[in-house]
């Protein structure tokens, strides 16, 4: 597997855990490294760390309730977590001298600043000069061995360097990880919610349709894919008959209604390669790749069919019915959209001429009056 899918994975598995156990875990771990140098210096007589540690123990413990309280405030708990660890770090480098590695703890805090994203800029720079300013100054007074206050083994000096240098790198890389995987995350749902903006441009709300804006962008794909391909399709206009009536007899709620049963109807209707909009008002549009004025005809007659034989009944038990006018035009790459929604048009107003509920193809449309 890659390694980018690896990150993935990853990623999609830690955008599943809420994020206040993610931060109760990293609570827990420098729970327990406090808790080991607590042992540590205990063991090798170091008092003043002893205690420090205590106090360190506490405040972990302290921010795992916090955090279980109120998992939101996630910077006051990372600077209070930034601040225990340069003042530990300082103190047991003041103690134990330079080469037992505690310094490196300094350095590891200077990139957090800037993955807490404060509303000032200026702070996270400013903290780090702090940082940089701490790492300085111990470097100056520990360069002298008289400055140290406690002597211990070179081995037990080597161990603790190893160790401290283990979780300097840990820590690094698991912030800068966790940062990762919650920028990622963020970005896929800033992706589905522009994703979720465009469908809302695209889509026209009564119907659940494409709306004309988003058909018109189809429509040039079928065109392009039309004249490489050298092949047919076919674009459907539809209008409803006496809709005006039907608002004006039962109200506009139910004329909604009829929009809505005649959008699925065509949505159920019209192939899934095909597309369907409402082109406006009571007009509907349908296009369907590949397809020659034939095939085009079938699907408008079993739209029309349908929706004839369905029956709308109003709160008050009237019923009522409504039938559709569609027009056919076969296109090809070698006339454009615009001319083929142009003939399905007046195809449709032929068929509205001539009493509604019916389809009109170029077979049953007198040429003469093509325009």
């Amino acid at each position: 597997m890659e390694m980018g899918n690896k990150f993935a994975l990853i990623g999609a598995f830690l955008s599943r855990v809420p994020r206040y156990k993610v931060l109760l875990t990293i609570d827990a771990a420098f729970l327990l490294a406090h808790a080991f140098y607590l042992v540590y210096f205990l063991l090798h007589g170091i008092t003043e760390m002893f205690i420090f540690n205590i106090v360190s123990v506490l405040v972990y413990a302290m921010l795992g309730w916090l955090i279980n309280k109120n998992p939101g405030r996630i910077r006051l708990y990372a600077c209070i977590a930034m601040l225990e660890v340069s003042l530990h770090a300082a103190a047991a480098t003041l103690f134990l001298g330079w080469d037992a590695g505690f310094s490196m703890f300094i350095i590891c805090c200077a990139p957090f600043p800037f993955f807490l994203r404060f509303e000032r800029w200026y702070i996270p720079p400013a903290l780090d000069v702090a940082f940089a300013a701490l790492f300085i100054i111990l470097k100056r007074y520990t360069s002298k061995p008289d400055r140290v206050i406690y002597s211990i083994s070179d081995d037990a000096v080597l161990r603790l360097f190893v160790f401290n240098a283990v979780m300097s790198f840990s820590m690094i890389v698991t912030f800068s990880s966790i940062y990762k995987f919650m920028q990622q995350e963020e970005e896929r749902i800033m992706m589905d919610k522009n994703e979720e903006l465009n469908m809302l441009i695209k889509i026209d709300p009564l119907s659940q349709l494409f709306n004309r804006r988003a058909m018109v962008e189809f429509l040039k794909q079928l065109d392009r894919i039309a004249r490489y391909r050298k092949e047919t399709y076919v674009i459907g206009m539809g209008d409803l008959d006496f809709f005006k009536h039907v608002n004006d007899t039962y109200g506009h709620a139910y004329g909604d209604e009829v929009i809505t049963t005649v959008s699925k109807i065509m949505t159920e209707t019209v192939p899934s390669e095909g597309y369907v909009c409402r082109w406006g008002g009571e007009e509907l549009l349908f296009a369907v790749p590949g397809a020659d004025s034939e095939k085009g005809r079938i699907i408008a007659e079993k739209i029309r069919n349908q929706l004839r034989k369905h029956i709308f009944t109003t709160e008050d038990g009237r019923e009522f019915s409504v039938t559709i006018t569609l027009g056919i035009c076969e296109c090809s790459g070698f006339s454009s959209y615009e001319r083929g929604v142009s003939i399905a048009d007046q195809y449709l107003y032929y068929g509205k001429e001539q009493g509604r509920n019916r389809v009109i193809t170029k077979e049953n449309f007198p040429p003469e009056l093509l325009k």
